[in-house]
């Protein structure tokens, strides 16, 4: 039996009884709420298309958090199990986006424990938070627009802590804001505010020594 079917048939013998738990709002369902609604209702094209559109920022998740990209495909498989096994859980007090996000953080901080390393991801995720401090080196804007063209930036962002990539990776290629990071990763806001600081001075030394090295040839 496939994931999807094995997914579908154990949520199925539990479906009737979760139904009044989602019993529909008042107002006519969002997108997210259509859609939650027809996964549960057994809609295979719903939860494939649920997949389709979270995959990309699932696997940016696991493979910033295990940096093995052998372990991305099957850790992704079961995230999105566990996303389909949890989803009569989803209550809507955050994007839908943001929880499976969130499933997919466990799932490699799962993987880390497994592997004894979640020690080293959490003494690397956890740096003192930082008051005042500015957004000296390359702007949301600046920075955004570089990393969506991928210009010069392969080596810079190999410079950062994989904590860092993941949370430059959120905020500027996912468009995730900072209370939805928090709610991704539980860090506190004042460490992820760090971690992007830290993050952008890195890159700032990295496309300044580019640009210089450009010049010289």
């Amino acid at each position: 039996m496939s994931l999807l079917g094995e997914a579908l048939s154990a949520l199925r013998g539990r479906r009737r009884q979760n139904m009044a738990a989602i019993a529909a709002p008042a107002e006519p369902l969002d997108a997210d709420q259509a859609l939650v609604r027809a996964i549960i209702d057994g809609s295979q094209a719903a939860f494939a298309h649920l997949v389709e559109t979270h995959q990309r920022t699932c696997a940016h998740v696991i493979g910033r958090m295990v940096g093995d990209r052998d372990q991305v495909a099957d850790l992704l498989q079961e995230t999105f199990l566990a996303v389909f096994r949890q989803l009569h859980r989803f209550r809507f007090e955050s994007s839908l986006r943001t929880w499976v996000s969130r499933v997919a953080y466990t799932t490699a901080l799962q993987h880390l424990r497994r592997r004894r390393l979640e020690a080293q991801w959490m003494v690397a995720v956890e740096v003192p938070e930082e008051l005042g401090i500015g957004d000296e080196g390359p702007g949301p804007a600046e920075l955004s627009e570089s990393l969506q063209a991928g210009r010069q930036l392969g080596a810079a962002l190999e410079r950062l802590s994989a904590p860092q990539r993941l949370i430059v990776g959120l905020h500027y290629l996912e468009d995730f804001d900072l209370a939805e990071i928090e709610q991704v990763t539980g860090l506190a806001r004042g460490t992820i505010k760090s971690h992007l600081y830290r993050a952008r001075q890195i890159l700032k030394q990295e496309l300044t020594r580019h640009a210089t090295a450009g010049e010289l040839l």
